[in-house]
């Protein structure tokens, strides 16, 4: 045994009667290094900064690889596939022949050999890694953790629910079982486990928790455990910055000020200030206030890089000031930087192998991390994936995002293929994308906040596409198409988007419910006459607030209600209350309502007779969610994609009736349908039947057609590797 081997062996030893010994994992990270065991060196180190965090500088000066990136090293593991697992079999096999008590490198070998499918090997290293471990629970934690992050949920069940009657309890494998549990479809259980980790008296493991309770949609629990978080350290930036954005997600805008307000004090210059408080504008619905204080600090923070270039462009459609081409160019701008970065590691189409016969059975592959119940991708997307012809498309889902519910587990089930890919990079999940000979790659994010679009700037299929989850271009020359249709995307709007138009017949959208949202009674003869709007407050820009001030001039009787999250907030009330007196409309004829859930919010639209689509920003989900209830829908074309939607959905349900070329047309039509609103009242039912009989709900057909679309974007790819046409149209 070498003297480095002699110094692990020893170690280890040490280790079991002196788990805490900061020294002991020091030596044993450079024991490890001098074996060039990089990933057992890194483990080591990060032991002896827990135990003592001056160790800091002492490690640092070891120069070990990544030793404190969390996706690098051992953490790949966490991968489904790993495709140098033999080397590393072979080589941490040499190092356990060199040292039989090495602990660490049984575990590796354990997962290694899971990976491998070599299920007995696995089992014999895991047996010698259970006897020889010097903290309880570990073995089982970290098999637990890569199952997990690799998506095999019931595998990091079966791992981790060995520690439930483990003492001291370990919050941390509760915190991933909770996660686990609630994948497998256990939301009880999954509800013990987390209660179990906010047990923890530790203030950074409680930030921990609450990002990951929060990520599966438990706000209240994730804002109680950061107070605890904070009531255990009252001075801690970086807690209070995590409360600041989850009281600004979940519109509790009040206290979310007073945060920023207790960070300001603490640290008046920390950079996140700024953008936190351009978020505040927009819950306040001063789209033009957000808009300004965004571009302000993507200029002072001179990073092009950042996701700040995605917020500015998805703010963008939120103006009503701007020009379609300003817009556009502004897309532009914000790219070029993005796609200059990875220029030299882009792919072209040239270097995909994928066989080239124009006809056969399509590899389709979509990226997104919105797959859960209230997310308007979800609603879309999950009747396309439950009707997908498999004599025609293979679908593999790229799942980044970390909530997962029962809507999850159903998109999975329809899938051929399943990534978790939330904690993969760029590069790693383009490769994985690559490995799997994706045809076509579906973008259903844009520039939303959960985007992966460094990925398609880096190619990671021939043809790549954009759809439903953002009404515009992404603005990267390596998208090769938008999804759109003859009406959202025109073709002679062309200039506007750089990607090529992909047109399907009818809409872009088609609204085809999972779940049952039965109609509401009639409204009484008595009721009065309500216009409403049920689009989040940033949509309610001075052009749209005019409009419906007009309209209630029109209709002296009428009232108005507004719901939306940030409505729940009275200050944002006050501000558009203020803005309607301004233009003559008493408070009173204004009503307000926060958030709900998504089946009692369907139920609410019972309470009004027509809906009015706001402008630019259509009501999108909104205005299929309100005529699917029965309820008529003014709307207004505009000149791009995102004002355009209404004019989609009204085309294709045979309402255009209800679609204004201008402002006057559109008070005229809200007049019009006021006069009839007690036949209206009575004819919720035959709203529905008409859109059920239409191509707005056609579902079926409307698949096939998308999947026609996706077979003329590869007959292009075929024909023209490298620069085939601009516009397509599924016929």
């Amino acid at each position: 045994m070498t003297p480095s081997f002699e110094t692990i062996a020893a170690c280890w030893h040490q280790l079991r009667s002196a788990v805490t010994n900061a020294q002991l994992w020091y030596e044993l990270a450079e024991a490890y290094k001098q074996q060039q065991l990089d990933w057992q060196a890194a483990y080591s180190a990060r032991q002896a900064v827990r135990c003592e965090p001056s160790r800091q500088t002492q490690l640092n000066a070891l120069n070990l690889n990544h030793w404190q990136d969390a996706t690098a090293g051992d953490a790949v593991l966490g991968r489904a596939v790993l495709l140098n697992a033999d080397s590393l079999i072979t080589r941490f096999t040499e190092a356990i022949n060199a040292c039989p008590g090495d602990w660490l490198s049984h575990l590796y070998l354990t997962r290694l050999h899971e990976l491998a499918g070599q299920q007995s090997l696995a089992s014999s290293h895991l047996a010698h890694a259970l006897s020889l471990e010097v903290i309880p629970g570990e073995t089982q934690h970290w098999l637990g953790v890569w199952r997990l992050n690799a998506g095999d949920a019931q595998g990091s069940v079966n791992a981790l629910f060995h520690l439930v009657d483990l003492r001291p309890l370990r919050h941390g494998s509760m915190m991933y079982l909770g996660e686990a549990l609630l994948r497998i479809g256990n939301k009880a259980a999954a509800e013990k486990a987390f209660t179990r980790a906010s047990l923890s008296n530790n203030p950074d493991f409680l930030n921990t928790l609450a990002a990951k309770v929060y990520a599966n949609n438990y706000w209240q629990e994730a804002l109680a455990v950061l107070q605890k978080a904070i009531d255990l350290r009252p001075n801690h930036v970086a807690t209070w910055l995590a409360l600041a954005k989850i009281q600004a997600e979940v519109y509790e805008i009040g206290a979310c000020r007073e945060s920023l307000r207790r960070i300001k004090h603490l640290q008046p210059d920390h950079p996140e200030l700024a953008l936190l408080e351009a978020g505040l504008h927009g819950r306040m619905g001063d789209a033009a206030a957000h808009f300004a204080t965004l571009q302000n600090a993507y200029q002072n923070n001179g990073d092009p890089l950042s996701r700040l270039a995605s917020s500015i462009a998805m703010t963008a459609l939120y103006q009503d000031n701007l020009t379609p081409q300003q817009i556009s160019e502004l897309h532009h701008r914000l790219c070029a930087p993005i796609t200059q970065a990875v220029s030299s590691k882009a792919l072209s189409k040239s270097q995909f192998n994928n066989p080239r016969s124009p006809h056969r059975r399509l590899r389709i592959g979509y990226v997104t991390g919105d797959l859960h119940r209230q997310h308007p991708v979800n609603l879309f997307l999950l009747p396309i994936l439950m009707r997908h012809d498999p004599q025609r498309v293979a679908v593999s889902l790229y799942h980044t995002g970390l909530m997962q519910d029962d809507y999850t587990l159903k998109a999975k089930q329809c899938a051929d293929y399943w990534l978790d890919a939330a904690h993969l990079d760029d590069t790693t999940l383009q490769h994985s994308i690559i490995n799997d000979q994706i045809d076509i790659l579906i973008d259903l994010a844009g520039h939303t906040s959960s985007h992966r679009l460094g990925v398609f700037a880096l190619r990671a299929a021939p043809v790549q596409a954009t759809f439903l989850g953002y009404p515009y271009s992404t603005g990267l020359s390596t998208m090769d198409w938008l999804i759109g249709d003859a009406i959202v995307t025109p073709a002679d709007h062309q200039q506007l988007y750089c990607e090529g138009l992909a047109q399907l017949p009818g809409s872009v959208f088609c609204w085809a419910p999972v779940d049952d949202y039965p109609l509401t009674p009639a409204r009484p003869k008595h009721a009065p006459l309500v216009f409403g709007s049920f689009n989040n407050a940033m949509k309610l820009t001075p052009k749209t607030l005019t409009l419906w001030a007009q309209v209630l001039h029109a209709i002296p009787n009428a009232q108005l209600l507004l719901k939306a999250p940030s409505l729940k907030d009275s200050d944002v009330q006050k501000r558009f209350s203020a803005l309607f007196a301004e233009q003559g409309i008493a408070p009173q004829r204004i009503q307000f309502r926060g958030p709900s859930e998504l089946s009692q919010m369907m139920q609410e639209y019972g309470d009004i007779d027509f809906a009015l689509d706001p402008t630019p920003y259509n009501g999108g989900t909104t205005t299929m969610q309100a005529l699917w209830m029965g309820v008529p829908v003014v709307s207004l074309l505009g000149s791009h994609f995102v004002s355009r939607m209404g004019a989609s959905f009204l085309h294709s349900l045979n309402q255009s009736n209800w679609l204004a070329e201008n402002d006057r047309d559109y008070v005229d039509i809200a007049v019009k349908l006021a006069e009839q609103h007690l036949f209206w009242r009575e004819r919720r039912q035959d709203l529905r039947a008409q859109m059920l009989a239409s191509p707005l709900s056609a579902i079926d057909g409307y698949v096939a057609k998308l999947e026609h679309l996706y077979q003329r974007m590869w007959l292009d790819y075929c024909a023209n590797e490298q620069q085939g046409a601009k516009l397509l149209r599924a016929e």
